[in-house]
Order: structure tokens, then C-alpha cells, then sequence
């Protein structure tokens, strides 16, 4: 690093000291307003609506309307956001914490007709070193099981078709179940067991499966 005197520029005889482009800094700044936009908790659905206004002096909740309203899923920063991978969700602090606790688990009937199930990677059951690795499949399952993702569904069964195959006995069909609980509010009785709901029937497509098995 070169040294500098006492106005900043660089001593004479030295490198001047590196500094980013103007581009660079303007991205970073882009950057950090759109994920700081992201990550802003929801305002609540009543003053999200309209249908009665933050308190005056409220300023938080003002903020979260005005975010959600002009920059939270503006068109140009969800572009930016999903082309890119860096989108951001933060859900668990007030005023809107997720409330469902859900996992999947799925039956697969091979060409011989005996059936087979298999557990998506549940963070519950897994060991602590596990749960590093396998992390990124429970927050992809949050939102593969909505219906608004239904179009993932298919892949999902695909997957699960590639990692219990047998080409002497291929799978014909992965039924997917989800398994959920809602999550009560302090002070209420808390529902102990599971909901199990097959919410879709997967006919193993043997071509892609085929693929599949042709990967390295």
C-alpha cells in the first residue's frame, strides 16, 4: 500500500493508493437498498390493505407500508434480485413470523408394484453436522410446497425417483405428502400431531430419468 502525505495524495515516487471504480460503488450501493428492501419485515395486512392506517408517530410501520407498496417486488428489483441469486426472505421476527411448520415425505411405487418411502431431508431428524449441509433443502421445501410453486412439484418427484432408482425395477410413481402444523400464538393451546395431505401424483417420466442415470 503506498503511503500518502499530509493533503492525501500519494508520496512522490509511489504508486497512488487503489481506489474502486465509481461503477462499483454505485452497484454496491444498489445492492445493499434492495436486500436491506427485502429483508424489512411485511407490514401488517390490515394497514397493507388499507384498511386502517399505522399510528402517526409510528414510524417503523410507516416504513414497511412504503416499502412494501414501492420496493419490495418492484419489477426491476425482482429481476435483479432472482437473475442474479441474491434475493432475500426474512421471516421469523414480527409483525408476520412464519406460522407453519411442514416437511415432506413420499411413497414410491416401482414397476413391480411393491412401494418404497422415502424421508426428504427433515432438520429434526438429521445430526448437527448434517443439518450445515442439508439446511438448503428445507428452505427450498418452504416453498416448493406452496401451490404458488406447483410447477416444481414435478422436479421434485424426479429427484426423488433418481435417488431411490432401479434400472431392473425402475419407479413408476412418487406420490408427495406434505406433513404440516400451525404454529399457535403464545397463550393458546399448541397442536401436537402433524396433518398429513398427498397433494401430488408423480408419473415418473423414464426419459428423464434415463438422463438422470447417464450423468457422471
Amino acid at each position: 500500500m503506498a503511503s500518502v502525505d499530509n493533503t492525501g495524495k500519494g508520496v512522490k515516487g509511489e504508486q497512488p493508493r487503489r481506489n474502486a471504480p465509481l461503477w462499483i460503488k454505485l452497484l454496491l450501493g444498489f445492492h445493499v437498498l434492495v436486500i436491506t428492501s427485502r429483508t424489512i419485515p411485511n407490514a401488517k395486512d390490515a394497514q397493507l390493505n388499507g384498511k386502517v392506517s399505522p399510528p402517526v408517530f409510528d414510524i417503523g410501520d410507516w416504513i414497511r407500508v412504503w416499502n412494501n407498496r414501492y420496493l419490495k417486488g418492484a419489477p426491476p428489483l425482482e429481476v435483479y434480485l432472482f437473475s442474479t441469486g441474491t434475493w432475500q426472505y426474512w421471516d421469523m421476527f414480527s409483525p408476520n413470523p412464519a406460522y407453519i411448520d411442514v416437511w415432506l415425505d413420499t411413497e414410491i411405487i416401482y414397476k413391480d408394484g411393491s412401494h418404497k418411502f422415502y424421508l426428504y431431508p427433515r432438520m429434526y431428524k438429521l445430526p448437527i453436522p448434517n443439518k450445515y449441509a442439508q439446511e438448503r433443502y428445507r428452505k427450498f421445501y418452504e416453498r416448493a410446497n406452496s401451490d404458488e410453486y406447483k410447477f416444481l412439484w414435478p422436479q421434485v418427484g424426479l429427484r426423488v425417483a433418481y435417488l431411490n432408482d432401479n434400472p431392473k425395477n425402475p419407479p413408476m410413481t412418487v406420490r408427495l405428502t406434505r406433513h404440516y402444523l400451525y404454529v399457535r400464538d403464545p397463550g393458546k393451546p399448541q397442536e401436537q400431531e402433524y396433518t398429513p395431505s398427498m397433494f401430488f401424483e408423480y408419473a415418473v417420466n423414464q426419459r428423464d430419468l434415463a438422463r438422470l442415470r447417464a450423468l457422471p
